[in-house]
């Protein structure tokens, strides 16, 4: 993989203002830098600003106001190469078939440890 595609940030979108306080920090002690938002709104038009600068999406799954796989979806539509995770405690079957389906890459359990993300992390980004 280029250098190009390693280079960038992590965007992170979950409804819960602590859990991205947390997995920002968790990511930033990896690495990685990090942009982390509350609302899919705001991440999408953030996004939409430059999407290569974003080497990873990584989304919760369910959050007022929209969900992550309508989110995934809207990433993938601007850019299809990119590379989108889900972050959830709990996936239904259809859930995970059509985010398979979209092109997200993984779905994540959550509650996660630092030592749990860093490896999914590095996979997804090979």
């Amino acid at each position: 993989m280029s250098d190009a595609v390693v280079d960038g940030v992590v965007l992170y979108l979950d409804d819960e203002e602590p859990l991205v306080f947390l997995v920002t920090r968790m990511l930033q002690r990896l690495g990685h830098e990090t942009c982390g938002f509350t609302a899919p709104i705001e991440a999408l038009a953030e996004f939409k600003r430059d999407p290569a600068r974003y080497k990873l999406v990584l989304t919760d799954l369910s959050m007022p106001g929209g969900s992550g796989l309508d989110f995934a979806r809207d990433i993938l539509e601007i850019a299809p190469t990119s590379r989108v995770a889900i972050l959830t405690g709990h996936v239904a079957e259809a859930d995970a078939t059509r985010a398979t389906a979209l092109g997200v890459r993984a779905i994540i359990r959550k509650p996660l440890t630092l030592g749990e993300l860093g490896p999914v992390v590095q996979q997804l980004l090979r």
